[in-house]
């Protein structure tokens, strides 16, 4: 027993401090079990609200993307036009007397026409659009979401999303010539990246001049394609057997961005 007058035993001292490092155990044990609890029923809810509840600025800085998508790609296509590109793909259309237009065709038949200036053009917009690709692997591909014909108007309108990346001039089909473009929605089939023509003597290769498919085809339904021209006067016109034409330069781009069953089509009146 201690009355206060004697100092404590070192059984009493021994005693004190377990009791008080007991007590301080069990307070270290109920803060981390709050701390536990608390964490358990704040962040699942804030991982939920930052899934749900994306940040405004997050939607801004895709729009401005999308955006700069379509300045680049509009960019690209003056720069073909500065170029002369839809010259490749019709040079002297429409001005050659019937001699010359004779002498083309038959070298299409001996196998000597060559056009290497429309192969260069060719690869140098798919190295291009490689690096656009890459460039926007951000956004969800493909590119071009979806293409929009308007008959009446003779324009068609390019989107990613819902935003506009391009609008351009086009031709239709008119059914005095052969059929009209069907109004509907599809899909692209597929990309030719060098189509050729069907003539009754032989194929009509990449590149000439009397090749109506002129840069790209990109079929859409059945037999229907968007292609590019080899007389672009022709655009803003009912003059197609069915397809839609494009500028050459339009068609290059387009090309790179579309994919097939992913890429809508609509065509309207």
């Amino acid at each position: 027993m201690n009355d206060g007058t004697h100092p404590p035993s070192p059984a009493s001292k021994a005693c004190g401090t377990a009791a008080g490092r007991g007590f301080r155990f069990i307070i270290s044990i109920l803060l981390v079990s709050a701390i536990l609890l608390v964490s358990a029923i704040i962040l699942p809810s804030a991982t939920v609200f930052a899934q749900v509840s994306p940040s405004g600025d997050s939607d801004q800085e895709q729009a401005a993307r999308i955006e700069l998508l379509g300045a680049r790609i509009r960019s690209y296509i003056d720069s073909l036009h500065v170029a002369g590109t839809e010259a490749v793909f019709t040079l002297g259309i429409g001005g050659n007397a019937p001699q010359d237009a004779i002498e083309k065709m038959n070298r299409v038949l001996d196998g000597t026409f060559r056009n290497p200036e429309a192969h260069r053009v060719s690869s140098a917009v798919q190295s291009w659009g490689r690096r656009i690709r890459g460039e926007f692997s951000d956004l969800s591909e493909p590119l071009i979401t979806r293409i929009v014909v308007y008959k009446s108007s003779h324009t068609a309108r390019l989107y990613h999303g819902e935003t506009m990346l391009l609008e351009t001039p086009i031709a239709v089909g008119n059914p005095e010539i052969g059929k009209e473009t069907p109004d509907g929605s599809y899909n692209v089939l597929y990309i030719d990246f060098k189509p050729i023509s069907r003539w009754r003597r032989g194929n009509v290769p990449y590149g000439h001049e009397y090749n109506p498919y002129g840069s790209r085809q990109i079929p859409f339904y059945q037999n229907w394609t968007m292609h590019g021209n080899n007389d672009a006067s022709a655009l803003g016109k009912d003059i197609s057997k069915g397809c839609v034409r494009f500028h050459n330069s339009e068609i290059l781009v387009i090309a790179e961005f579309v994919k097939a069953v992913h890429t809508r089509v609509e065509v309207k009146p």
